[in-house]
């Protein structure tokens, strides 16, 4: 603990300020006008490695700071804070006592005459604050490219469908138009087959429209956009798929929407490629506080933790992503031979709005 002569601890105001000083959770140091500690509270010991009895009159400020973060390496320290009367805020490299260096913020201040004249420096560990700002970066980063992602596929599904989905459909007119006029057999033939092409052009281009981005999403809400995808999926693969909805029937926040929509894509896709199972089940509940989406089969099942035997782990970590960004918690429970189930909570407000989470994070 560090020695509090520099403050006259032998008082009642004296003992009080030791405690305050003591328990700050900044860390302080005291600086005598020679450059020496004199001071430092608990918080100083935690974040630079060293005890008050090894820092305490035996170490310079010099060897623990390793300049501000303006100066640079061939700098002589001639602005050196400690210098300087008062300083607000700035940045300094600190040095540990296992040689680790790493950026604080830090303040400082000149005692008057009484305290020796000593300087106050008051640091704060910037690592978590960086790590933070790193991780709220990251997330605005990855909820643009998603909102930019779902865009393309809104303006790509609006083109499938309106333009060359309507040029299809004006061909099969013609071509039906055609058919009916007097012509040989093997002409009404040829036709046929060009009718046929041209028909199932049109069901696959109206496939990949609704597979990019169903307008159901957008004008009818979640619980119609899943509804309508399992019974699409049901016809595709062959496999028996419920849906169950409980709860009211709000509108979500467009994100929440998207985003539940496309884990409950990825989770039956993903079922359909590798549980080798007959039924797959899923269910939406609206608690009022949350919504949950869970996906559940009866298939093979699958070690989560070794995700190399079940294609890229893409799929998954995109259902990750897409549940941190709106502030969900995934679960995915699943053991080889007992199937699988992905469970999703995602905690909202009265009005659908996320309960958690920063807006301006969440939006492209």
């Amino acid at each position: 603990m560090g020695t509090m002569n520099w403050i006259g601890a032998n008082t009642a105001k004296g003992h009080f300020l030791e405690t305050l000083f003591e328990h700050m959770s900044d860390a302080i140091l005291i600086v005598d006008t020679n450059g020496f500690l004199i001071g430092v509270n608990q918080a100083a010991e935690r974040l630079t490695g060293w005890t008050a009895e090894e820092l305490v009159g035996k170490v310079h400020l010099c060897t623990i700071c390793r300049g501000m973060a303006t100066c640079t390496q061939e700098a002589a320290c001639e602005d050196c804070f400690a210098r300087q009367p008062r300083l607000a805020s700035f940045e300094i490299r600190l040095r540990t006592k296992s040689g680790e260096e790493f950026p604080v913020i830090a303040s400082s201040t000149r005692l008057p005459d009484e305290a020796m004249g000593a300087l106050a420096l008051i640091l704060r560990d910037m690592t978590e604050q960086q790590r933070m700002e790193r991780e709220r970066f990251r997330r605005m980063m990855s909820s643009r490219m998603i909102q930019a992602q779902e865009d393309e596929r809104r303006r790509i599904s609006r083109e499938l469908h309106d333009s060359i989905g309507q040029t299809l459909y004006s061909i099969l007119v013609g071509l039906r138009v055609v058919n009916g006029l007097e012509m040989e057999e093997s002409m009404r033939k040829l036709l046929a087959d060009m009718d046929q092409l041209a028909s199932s052009a049109l069901d696959e281009v109206k496939h990949m429209a609704v597979e990019l981005r169903p307008s159901t999403l957008d004008d009818l809400g979640l619980v119609p956009a899943i509804r309508s995808f399992v019974k699409r999926f049901e016809q595709t693969f062959g496999i028996i798929s419920t849906f169950q909805a409980v709860g009211g029937r709000r509108r979500f926040r467009p994100e929440v929407e998207t985003a539940l929509y496309r884990i409950c894509q990825e989770a039956m896709t993903n079922a359909a490629k590798y549980a080798h199972t007959d039924t797959i089940a899923v269910s939406l509940l609206d608690t009022g506080e949350t919504v949950e989406l869970c996906i559940k089969d009866e298939g093979c099942g699958f070690n989560p933790d070794n995700l190399e035997v079940q294609g890229t782990g893409l799929g998954l970590y995109g259902m990750k992503e897409r549940t941190h960004l709106i502030g969900g918690v995934l679960q995915i429970r699943s053991k080889p031979g007992e199937g699988t189930e992905v469970h999703v909570v995602v905690p909202l407000n009265e009005g659908g709005d996320l309960a958690d989470v920063d807006q301006n994070h969440t939006r492209g």
